[in-house]
């Protein structure tokens, strides 16, 4: 089972920045655009492990880019230290 450990009972808010612009954001990965369906389906096309159960507290974005510079953050809903794993896919 792969999940953050970010230390908090709420789900971990995941945010897309392109400079001080926020892009995306999740929290509550199958309660994205397209739900889980969708992003398993990406899974899948990138050989990325499914995540084991839609009410899991992990967060997930499937998103067209353009060429830039972005980062990343994770955030604990109430500001509690812990730690992330962050992967990023090219999706075809």
């Amino acid at each position: 089972d792969w999940s953050s450990d970010v230390c908090s009972s709420d789900l971990p808010l995941l945010s897309v920045n392109q400079g001080a612009q926020v892009v995306a954001t999740n929290s509550g990965w199958a309660s994205g655009e397209g739900g889980a369906a969708v992003l398993n389906a990406a899974f899948d096309r990138a050989g990325a492990f499914r995540f084991a159960d839609e009410n899991s507290r992990d967060s997930a974005l499937l998103l067209s880019l353009p060429p830039a510079a972005y980062t990343v953050q994770v955030k604990s809903a109430d500001g509690s230290a812990g730690s992330t794993l962050i992967e990023v896919y090219e999706v075809r």
